[in-house]
């Protein structure tokens, strides 16, 4: 990752890369999420696709007659009934809002002395800086494969340059944090790149934030929400992953993956319970309202305290690369760029989150070879069969 100030200065590059490769056997790549849902959607059987229903808006969630399951109401009118809600929906999840609703009725339903569930906060996550992004044309002079930063008081920028288009962020911090919502207009979009627009997109290239919006094909503004919300389900029935769950800075690039993750701890603990799964027992009944909440549990305890570590890392790194005070500053031009101390934060701390990185616990695979570091949680092969979900 190459680094320049506000001015255009060297600041040092970032070898984090390099070191993943030597630690694991491979580095990481840098793609679009856009790009990433393609590749999962068009590897899904037609079967699959066929029962996808997009445009879905959910308007409510309620509890069916049986009090075992969950009746989803959407915009256009549609009903669903299921046991279970998997929310994916983002930071501003109406799932999440709905599981709230769930929770308070439930405890306004329950007789004096029993104790009443726990409730989230209506808004868990907290603004201190927003992102203009721009989608723009490559160019020469910033070749395929270009990481690059910007770093400097009030804001920073990451560039990743693919081969036919090249994506930029500039994070700018706001003048006060704020847990609202907030709807950034086209007025706010045209304020920031007359703030930042002289910024430069990468290092070793004369174009600037202004010149990257002007030639975009693509642009937004969105606001950076970071937090961890408290309570993941609701009574084995609502469950939340991803941004839904926790919210992250985008430095680090910890926030689509640590979704992942999610689904995977997410689907084990699920899989212990389904039919066929892990015992006799298990094969002679279905999974109990009970069962399914005792799994989404232990879904959020093993994930909780690797989210919460993955959040303040990306706060962190977004807090040094705008110089958010003098301290922060000095570390993140003359400290970070050390590559003694590189390679020594990279090998005590990056990989501690890595190589503790779980695997689905029933599909057959084979780990990747080649690198220092084993993983805690190695592919394994399984003789039983899998569970039709």
């Amino acid at each position: 990752m190459q680094r320049i100030d506000h001015e255009g200065n060297d600041i040092g590059n970032i070898d984090f890369f390099k070191h993943e490769k030597e630690f694991f056997g491979t580095a990481p790549s840098v793609l679009s999420r856009h790009d990433l849902t393609k590749v999962f959607y068009e590897a899904l059987p037609e079967s699959t696709k066929a029962r996808l229903l997009p445009n879905k808006r959910v308007a409510t969630i309620a509890s069916n007659a049986t009090d075992d399951g969950v009746i989803i109401t959407c915009q256009d009118g549609s009903k669903f009934e299921t046991r279970l809600v998997i929310a994916a929906d983002g930071a501003h999840s109406t799932v999440r809002e709905q599981m709230r609703n769930l929770a308070l009725q439930y405890n306004a339903s329950l007789p004096e002395g029993v104790v009443p569930v726990p409730i989230n906060k209506e808004q868990p996550y907290l603004t201190t800086f927003r992102c203009l992004w721009v989608r723009f044309p490559s160019i020469p002079s910033i070749p395929t494969g270009t990481t690059s930063e910007t770093h400097g008081p009030g804001a920073a920028t990451q560039s990743f340059a693919a081969a036919d288009t090249t994506a930029t962020g500039v994070y700018e911090r706001l003048d006060k944090p704020t847990k609202e919502r907030v709807r950034w207009t086209q007025a706010d979009k045209e304020a920031c790149v007359a703030k930042w627009g002289h910024l430069l997109v990468a290092k070793g290239s004369t174009i600037t934030i202004g010149e990257a919006y002007a030639a975009s094909t693509e642009s937004g503004m969105v606001s950076l929400e970071e937090g961890v919300v408290d309570n993941w389900s609701f009574d084995g029935r609502v469950v939340l992953t991803g941004d839904a769950a926790h919210k992250f800075t985008p430095s680090t690039g910890a926030g689509c993956n640590n979704g992942i993750v999610d689904i995977v701890a997410f689907v084990n603990e699920l899989y212990t319970i389904l039919p066929s799964s892990v015992s006799a027992e298990a094969t002679a009944r279905q999974p109990s309202k009970k069962d399914v909440g005792a799994a989404l549990e232990r879904y959020q305890s093993k994930r909780h305290a690797a989210v919460v570590a993955a959040g303040a890392a990306s706060g962190q790194a977004t807090n040094a690369a705008s110089w958010a005070n003098w301290p922060t500053s000095l570390l993140d031009r003359y400290v970070v760029s050390n590559k003694m101390m590189q390679r020594y934060v990279a090998s005590k701390l990056l990989t501690a989150s890595a190589i503790n990185t779980p695997v689905f616990s029933f599909i057959e695979g084979e780990d990747r070879k080649g690198g220092t570091m084993a993983w805690v949680e190695p592919m394994t092969t399984l003789s039983r069969a899998v569970a039709a979900v």
